[in-house]
């Protein structure tokens, strides 16, 4: 271990890109003569930002002897060129790791880290394959970057993260200082006030791309984002989704539970389990899943619940876990991490951690719980039962969704990290457009461990609508925290590139994927499922018009139906595991 005054750090250190553009980057490197393995992460943030904190820390990886390289990506910080998100980072990416990998510090072994948009950098490094690219780490990202869950648009999400960059960008344009003071002090405005621009309509004019389009940033990502949503062929452009089976080296992977792109992590996982590009590459994959939100800095409290000393940080060396990987990737160091089981997951409720040697796991034994009605005269919340006995003959449930009133997200997975983790559900669960489906209390202990998935039969009186699903573990005392929850957008229930607007009327099924969890229901519980057709702003409203997508500012009322009876088994389908 090398001693902290032996750093040497070097400040807007210059990589030309194959086009002559100049990516400025800090490195954090032992100070001495010799070559390391180093390790990559490029971020539009800026370099000198506090995203470059907590696990993340370059100290200590150049304590331990490697070069750490943090770079601006094109058209943020101190970067060249024009910033539009993801649309360079492929050949930007692949340009940075053989830069890197030709530095008379390096020893020609190159890994990447980071988190959230620093782990997508990773992904579209990767698929590009560069020679010198040996490993990667990318935690609670998306291996494919599009904003949207099954047609519907993750709009607090999108919102919040397009609205970051005019105000960096007004410190990289020369504009007349009282057109720059203006523009600032506006920005500032709707930052302040950002709650209050989920609400505009329509959304192609909501107010900071007016503020970007008086900067002169064109083209602006939001809107193109809004008019591209089901183009396949400009999602592709950006890696979007990720061609997994290119990737041919290994990857750890890293997320929490509540995390909004926990499903992502799995999936890309997953995929690289199956369809890696190399054999290398397919037996060689690594997932850790905690109880954590958004954040580098891995609290063991998530929102309203709190998991105990083991799911922190200062437990949990996230930044250790790392180092154990590059040593064996980078430096060829035998120390067992390949040895030990690729599955770690923080199992809620019994708060404990637990190695699996697969995900899903082998032993799950996947059950059906059924929606039966209850009848909204007979139960304080106004809606119905939840058993694995199939339903009989049961009348409907309906209610009416105005996109004027949506159900409001109690905090959950929203992109924000202010308002993520497990809140009481209780307030929302009493709006007349959330059906509640409710067993009875657990004699036992039930783990449920795995992907969540709802099958719903609904009709609608209108031509396109959205439905939402939500897993809430109910305890003795009425509190109810939510788990996992989903949507999916009728019109894109076949397929999210191709459109299909639904008959009034007309029952369909739908397959809501609410992601994957980890938690055991405590004896005396209840499994509760929740059933709405909003969930906002974590999803944008669906206006139920079937207009096109965030043009306009029409809307139409929507009376919903679900249906469960012995020809249309509505159900959430739990991956449960014996003890």
């Amino acid at each position: 271990m090398l001693p902290q005054e032996s750093i040497k750090l070097d400040i807007n250190v210059p990589a030309r890109m194959r086009d002559g553009v100049a990516l400025y980057a800090d490195v954090y490197r032992p100070d001495s003569d010799g070559r390391y393995p180093a390790i990559l992460t490029r971020l539009p943030y800026g370099k000198g930002s506090g995203m470059v904190s907590g696990y993340m820390n370059p100290l200590r990886f150049a304590r331990a002897g490697y070069a750490v390289v943090i770079q601006d990506i094109r058209g943020t910080g101190a970067s060249e060129g024009e910033f539009y998100p993801r649309i360079s980072e492929m050949n930007d990416g692949y340009d940075a790791v053989e830069w890197v990998a030709a530095q008379p510090w390096c020893d020609g072994n190159v890994g990447m880290y980071g988190m959230s948009h620093l782990g997508f950098t990773q992904w579209a490094a990767a698929v590009t394959r560069p020679p010198h690219l040996k490993t990667i780490c990318p935690m609670a990202t998306q291996a494919g970057a599009r904003p949207y869950n099954y047609g519907a648009l993750r709009l607090n999400q999108l919102m919040s993260w397009a609205s970051i960059f005019p105000l960096s960008e007004l410190v990289r344009r020369k504009l007349p200082p009282e057109k720059a003071r203006s523009l600032r002090d506006r920005f500032i405005c709707l930052k302040d006030n950002l709650e209050e621009h989920y609400w505009f309509l329509p959304l192609k004019d909501v107010p900071f791309v007016k503020i970007a389009e008086e900067m002169g940033i064109s083209p602006f990502f939001y809107s193109d984002y809004l008019t591209h949503h089901d183009n396949e062929e400009f999602w592709r452009q950006s890696c979007s989704p990720a061609p997994l089976e290119q990737v041919v080296i290994p990857a750890f992977h890293i997320c929490g539970w509540y995390d909004l792109l926990a499903g992502d992590v799995l999936a890309s996982y997953m995929g690289m389990k199956e369809h890696g590009g190399s054999e290398l590459a397919r037996n060689n994959q690594k997932v850790i899943i905690g109880p954590w939100i958004h954040s580098t800095e891995l609290p063991g409290i998530a929102g309203e619940m709190d998991f105990g000393l083991a799911a922190t940080g200062s437990v949990i060396d996230v930044t250790g876990l790392h180092l154990r990987w590059f040593d064996y990737w980078l430096k060829g160091v035998r120390n067992g991490i390949m040895d030990e089981p690729g599955v770690r997951i923080f199992v809620m409720g019994r708060n404990a951690w637990r190695d699996e040697n697969e995900w899903p796991l082998a032993r799950t034994a996947y059950t059906r719980y059924y929606f039966h009605s209850g009848g909204r005269a007979n139960s304080r919340n106004g809606d119905g039962t939840l058993s694995t006995a199939p339903a009989g003959d049961e009348p409907v449930d309906s209610y009416l969704y105005d996109p004027r009133r949506p159900a409001p997200t109690k905090p959950g997975r929203t992109g924000s990290a202010i308002i993520m983790g497990a809140y009481d559900q209780q307030e929302t669960e009493k709006r007349d457009d959330i059906l509640v489906y409710t067993s009875e209390a657990l004699e036992a202990d039930l783990e449920v461990t795995g992907p969540i998935a709802v099958k719903l039969y609904a009709s609608s009186s209108a031509v396109d609508t959205d439905f939402t699903g939500k897993l809430v573990d109910v305890y003795p005392d009425g509190r109810a925290y939510n788990l996992v929850d989903g949507i999916i957008r009728a019109r894109y229930r076949h397929s999210e590139w191709k459109a299909e607007l639904i008959k009034p009327g007309k029952i369909y099924e739908y397959s809501l994927d609410l992601g994957a969890i980890s938690n055991v229901f405590r004896a005396g519980h209840r499994i509760r499922v929740e059933i709405s057709s909003s969930s906002f702003p974590k999803w944008e409203r669906n206006l139920n018009t079937g207009h096109a997508f965030g043009q306009d500012a029409a809307i139409e009322v929507a009376w919903q139906k679900i249906h469960h009876d012995r020809q249309y088994l509505s159900h959430i389908l739990l991956p449960v595991i014996p003890e």
